[in-house]
């Protein structure tokens, strides 16, 4: 979620220069900032032996964002970066927020934190070329709507088909999968309307086909708590990211 959009927009972008490596160093330390802060903000009442060493952590994580993302800023003069940095930290602090209220697993908290890593698709392409174009935003809200799919999928093999019974019949099946396929659907929906209107090619049907029949397989096919295996789920999904970023370059530089 972090790495695929930044690579797509660094890919897709028309120049490639090299103040791309800063970004790619920036996006990853301030990704990671956020697991210090995160145990803070759940400990706040109850610091432990490992508080100085999660403040060092987030001092390195927090330096690193700064230095190299005020280098892009200052220096290579993007300035584009300010408001993309603000949207960045107050997502990052919505999600904190979320923290406390222990509902950072929540399906707005995964979705808000995902829109804030599918925006690295616009702005590696900003970064990469100095300039935006139409394509950096397709790709962050593709990026978006993609990933996206991927909190209600892993929600259904994890959190729920484990739960409950084995339904006998395939309808059930797919009504307990009515969240995870009636997401799929309204990504259709929205992708049916941007082609109508000139935004978006035929052929990004295309992109989404491989995550949707995964969907419809995974609702089929009941999880049990037997069977559940994170890493290989895992695997499944670090698989789909590749099928889908391969799909986007290729439809991308051909059309």
């Amino acid at each position: 979620m972090l790495i695929t959009p930044l690579i797509l927009g660094w890919l897709l972008a028309p120049i490639w220069q090299a103040q791309i490596i800063l970004l790619f160093i920036s996006s990853l330390s301030f990704f990671l900032l956020r697991h210090p802060l995160m145990i803070f903000v759940k400990r706040w009442n109850r610091p432990s032996k490992d508080w100085q060493h999660l403040q060092l952590w987030a001092i390195i994580y927090g330096g690193i964002t700064v230095v190299t993302g005020g280098w892009l800023v200052f220096i290579e003069q993007l300035w584009w970066l300010i408001p993309a940095a603000l949207l960045g930290s107050l997502l990052l602090l919505f999600n904190l927020w979320l923290v406390s209220k222990r509902q950072e697993m929540s399906v707005i908290g995964e979705l808000t934190g995902i829109f804030g890593l599918a925006m690295g698709a616009t702005i590696a392409y900003y970064v990469s070329s100095g300039q935006f174009a139409p394509l950096a935003f397709l790709l962050w809200l593709i990026n978006f709507l993609y990933f996206g799919g991927t909190v209600f999928y892993v929600k259904l093999k994890v959190r729920q088909q484990p739960r409950l019974p084995k339904p006998e019949s395939a309808v059930s099946r797919f009504l307990q999968a009515k969240a995870c396929l009636g997401y799929q659907l309204i990504v259709f929906i929205l992708l049916t309307i941007l082609i109508l209107y000139g935004e978006l090619l035929l052929g990004v049907y295309l992109i989404f086909m491989p995550t949707t029949i995964k969907m419809i397989w995974g609702a089929w096919h009941w999880q049990d708590k037997k069977s559940l295996n994170l890493k290989r789920l895992g695997m499944i999904e670090a698989i789909h990211a590749l099928i889908f970023a391969g799909l986007v370059w290729g439809i991308a530089i051909n059309s």
